[in-house]
Formats: structure tokens, C-alpha cells, sequence
């Protein structure tokens, strides 16, 4: 009986320390370590599942260091059904945007930039948490509970040279603007000319206008 207690107590004390289940919800991943890449959309996956007879709304939540840098957060609110067994294990999603990390090299306006990617590796590192939230509409639980898991975000540098594209575009549009100047200027009409074929079409006219009478 003695040594039944204490591994209950143990197993108690471990699930506390991993901090994988709580009153309500439990995590699963795969993986605790993600490369991302600057500017780029990024979305994570985690299996929530709860055991008890309560039915539990959830919300991934990204640790504060990560969220201070990020440009966008995106994060699905989603039920989680009463007595769901881990091995059934619902899929909730967060999704982010990490910004530029990495030094560039800009010329005009900052549009021609290269990267050539020597600096050391940008990492972040914490903890990502699923937590409970109201949800009267859906019918979830409203009582508090948090489950985390570790989370490693390596940010990805990709070298690139200067793009020169956009100055091509912009001294063909400067050119074909020039180009239709000039021809417009040299086929266009003298004032002179102008005038002297409206007075022939308005001596035309009136000579109709006798006619008829």
C-alpha cells in the first residue's frame, strides 16, 4: 500500500515537473526545435487532448521574448471535448512572423540591398503554452489551466546578391514615357494647320446650310 502511494505521488510530481497535463488540457509535439525564415509566415502544430469530464476551450500562446519581436501572431481558439484521450489528440495551431533579424546592405530607399548572412545564427528560445479560455458560445470551460512545452526558433539567413530589377523597370517606363513625348510632339498637328482646317469645315457647313435654302 506504502509503495502504491509513492509511486502515485511520483507519477503526480513528474507530470507536474514535464508540465504536459493540467486540470482540463494536455500537449503532445513532435518537435521542439523550428527553423524559420525572416518575413515569412510560420505555423506550428500542437496536439491538445483532455482527459476530464469538462469540456475545455484552448489557445496556444508564444512565450513574451518571441512575441516582443514578432511582426504578426495569429492564434485559433479551438474546443476540446471532454474524457479526449491523448491518443486522440485534437491539432491547434499558432502562426507567426518573425522580422528582418539580419543585417543588409541598402542602396537609394533601401529597395537594393544584398545579404550576405555573417553574422552569428539568431536563435529564440522558451516556452510555448496552450492554455484554457472562455468560451461560453462553444460551451468550454471557463476554469484556468496551462500546459507548456519547450520551443527553439532558429532563424534562417538567405544570402542574396542586389536585385537590379526594379531600376530596369523603372528606366524602361522613363524611356517609353520619353519616347512617346517625342513622337507626340513631331506628328502632332501645328496650331496654324489646326485652325485652318476648322474654318474649311465651317465654310463647308454654311455653304451646306445655303444650299438648303
Amino acid at each position: 500500500m506504502k509503495r502504491g502511494v509513492i509511486a502515485f505521488a511520483v507519477i503526480i510530481l513528474a507530470l507536474t515537473l514535464m508540465n504536459i497535463v493540467s486540470a482540463g488540457v494536455g500537449i503532445k509535439w513532435s518537435a521542439e526545435s523550428f527553423k524559420v525564415y525572416e518575413n515569412e509566415k510560420t505555423c506550428l502544430s500542437y496536439s491538445v487532448y483532455n482527459p476530464w469530464p469538462n469540456n475545455s476551450s484552448v489557445q496556444i500562446t508564444l512565450p513574451e521574448n518571441l512575441i516582443s519581436v514578432m511582426v504578426s501572431e495569429e492564434a485559433e481558439i479551438k474546443l476540446i471535448p471532454a474524457n479526449t484521450a491523448s491518443a486522440n489528440a485534437i491539432p491547434v495551431e499558432v502562426c507567426f512572423k518573425v522580422p528582418r533579424v539580419y543585417a543588409q546592405d541598402c542602396l537609394g530607399w533601401g529597395m537594393i540591398c544584398k545579404q550576405e548572412c555573417t553574422e552569428e545564427q539568431k536563435v529564440y528560445e522558451g516556452s510555448i503554452s496552450v492554455k484554457s479560455v472562455p468560451d461560453p458560445v462553444a460551451g468550454g470551460s471557463s476554469a484556468q489551466a496551462a500546459v507548456s512545452a519547450p520551443l527553439r526558433l532558429k532563424v534562417m539567413c538567405t544570402p542574396h546578391g542586389r536585385d537590379f530589377s526594379i531600376v530596369y523597370i523603372a528606366l524602361a517606363s522613363i524611356s517609353a514615357i520619353g519616347i512617346f513625348i517625342i513622337l507626340f510632339r513631331k506628328y502632332r498637328k501645328p496650331e496654324k494647320e489646326r485652325k485652318r482646317e476648322e474654318l474649311v469645315r465651317l465654310r463647308e457647313e454654311m455653304k451646306r446650310l445655303k444650299g438648303k435654302k
